[in-house]
């Protein structure tokens, strides 16, 4: 959880799991979970350090509240056979974005 402000906030993770109180240990777990799991899809998707796609509405933030509430559940395994075809679609999508980098300025001629 790159920040409190974003989508992916305490508060958003704690609205996905319905949980509607706060006490400190709650919290301490939702946060660990969240930090844990955004690692985890960062590495999965081949998202850079230095992108935030977990800030706004969109694939990679709905993957993260998704993974979220299944480690919550102490079901993270299945969260990946269940999610397979999203997380594959994000990876290639950050797969290209990378590659248009690499290669931005390259006069490419096919």
């Amino acid at each position: 959880m790159a920040g409190e402000e974003n989508a992916t906030s305490l508060e958003a993770v704690k609205r996905k799991l319905r949980i509607t109180y706060s006490d400190a240990e709650t919290d301490a777990r939702v946060r660990e979970i969240a930090e844990q799991a955004e690692g985890e899809l960062r590495f999965a998707l081949g998202i850079p350090d230095d992108q935030n796609p977990f800030e706004k509405p969109g694939a990679e933030s709905g993957l993260l509240l998704n993974l979220c509430f299944y480690e919550w559940n102490d079901a993270g395994d299945e969260f990946w056979s269940n999610y397979e075809g999203k997380v594959a679609q994000c990876r290639e999508k950050w797969t290209v974005m990378a590659f248009a980098k690499e290669n931005e300025g390259d006069d490419v001629v096919q």
